[in-house]
């Protein structure tokens, strides 16, 4: 496909600065002038015609907002009415903020038309100010488009107020920080009636530092679950006689790890996974790991936004200690085992796939194994027409760490420790099909917050 970009307007020579696109839309007339009106409604009709494709959840991606502040374009509801399909995708930044890459994909009298741009944003930036660049970002990608449909003589170039700003290398700037990024977290949560409580608190910190040849990801986490249940109580020699009994359910776990890989050429990468901790739920008073993996992508790295295809392959040696003597007699252990996950993702403008299929096994016993087929698909099969699955399923054959103690009635309700399985599974399959006017964009929100009796009563709102 033919690719062009919009610098080709902007007569500036090499140095290219902030540019701002304002186009008018068409006014509405005076009911006493019909000729006028339809004038007007062919032009707008005729206007360029856009899909927004905000894969992801991209952050700051406010279709409402694009809607008002981009009237001089026709926002469609279906990819097979646009002549230009905006697709969105987005990765984390070693900045810890996101890198978004914005595909102009021409359609129809545009087919072949294609331009990529991209927005960099920081941790800490408010939506508000993410969806204004993203504005920003579509004016200056539709505006080879906007050129070539009958509003082009109401389209303006211009520079922003202000200087010119100078291009900065990354090279060339001293970070005081050397590319470290650091994090701190902590929740609490709380939530009660008269015979339930429950209280969860977590924690976790990390620090991290990304550059083109190596990635490094540190951090540590805890966590606090406390459940109080209020159980009523039967005299046997008086049954009128009730009493009050509470019992309490205690999860606590904590977990520390470290992650360091190495880019070895555009496609294959080689690291390290070492983990440390402990875990109730588990019956893991110690568990430690450490595990060097390689991963090959079939698709250059460069084209992460919009496809991968990788395989990962782990070895590991693991040592636990339990709480609880095992089913297998075990007070602790050390054991090998390795995995190897397959994993495919794919951005397109027919809707994108996340799969992954995932296989790995102890070595002292093969037969102690996991196999784990998990993702999510999200097509636009035709005009309207969408189908989404979302879901996972494993056949589980290594739970070594699971208690040989018999369980109580109460350990099996309130799920204090891991069960025996052999299987788990969630699936979720949505169908939709939507019609009607492909032209109404008029953004009206009144009635958008109902409050509890809304939601209770169905009708939606925050």
């Amino acid at each position: 496909m033919r690719s062009f970009s919009i610098y080709w307007l902007l007569a500036l020579g090499a140095s290219i600065a902030p540019v701002t696109v304002a186009a008018q839309t068409p006014t509405r007339p005076a009911a006493t002038a019909p000729s006028t009106a339809a004038q007007a409604d062919t032009i707008l009709k005729s206007s360029l015609r856009v899909y927004l494709d905000c894969q992801g959840g991209v952050r700051g991606c406010d279709r409402d907002f694009f809607v008002q502040e981009l009237g001089f374009v026709n926002w469609v509801r279906d990819r097979f009415d646009s002549d230009v399909h905006l697709l969105i995708t987005s990765l984390n930044a070693g900045n810890g903020g996101r890198e978004l890459t914005i595909n102009f994909l021409g359609q129809k009298a545009f087919s072949g038309k294609v331009d990529t741009l991209v927005v960099n944003t920081l941790p800490n930036d408010a939506d508000d100010r993410v969806r204004r660049e993203l504005v920003r970002t579509f004016q200056l990608g539709l505006a080879p488009f906007i050129a070539r449909t009958p509003i082009a003589s109401r389209l303006r170039l211009s520079l922003a107020s202000g200087s010119a700003p100078q291009q900065i290398n990354p090279r060339n700037v001293k970070d005081r920080w050397n590319f470290w990024l650091y994090r701190i977290d902590g929740n609490l949560s709380a939530n009660g009636e008269q015979l339930v409580r429950s209280t969860n608190l977590s924690t976790s910190l990390s620090a991290a530092r990304t550059t083109a040849d190596w990635k490094i990801n540190l951090g540590a986490s805890g966590s606090y679950n406390e459940r109080d249940f209020k159980v009523f109580v039967t005299d046997t020699d008086n049954p009128d006689l009730r009493d009050t009994v509470s019992v309490i359910v205690l999860q606590r776990a904590a977990s520390t790890n470290a992650l360091i890989g190495k880019t070895l050429t555009g496609h294959l990468t080689a690291g390290l996974k070492i983990s440390g901790g402990f875990s109730e739920v588990l019956n893991q008073k110690v568990s430690m790991r450490l595990a060097p993996a390689i991963e090959y992508n079939i698709f250059p790295w460069t084209e992460a936004t919009r496809r991968q295809l990788t395989l990962l392959y782990t070895l590991g040696l693991n040592h636990y200690q339990y709480y609880n003597t095992t089913v297998f007699g075990q007070d602790r252990e050390t054991r090998g085992n390795q995995s190897l996950l397959i994993a495919t993702t794919q951005r397109q403008k027919w809707g994108n796939t996340n799969l992954s299929l995932e296989g790995s096994h102890y070595l002292h016993d093969p037969q102690r194994n996991l196999l784990t087929l998990s993702g999510f698909v999200d097509l636009r099969l035709g005009r309207g027409f969408s189908l989404n699955f979302r879901g996972s399923a494993s056949r589980v054959r290594d739970q070594i760490y699971i208690a040989g103690n018999a369980r109580s009635e109460r350990d099996i309700l309130t799920q204090r420790q891991q069960l025996q399985t052999n299987f788990r599974y969630n699936m979720f399959v949505g169908v939709g099909y939507t019609f009607g006017s492909i032209y109404n964009t008029v953004v009206n929100q009144r009635f958008g917050t109902l409050g509890e009796s809304g939601r209770r009563f169905g009708f939606g709102g925050g």
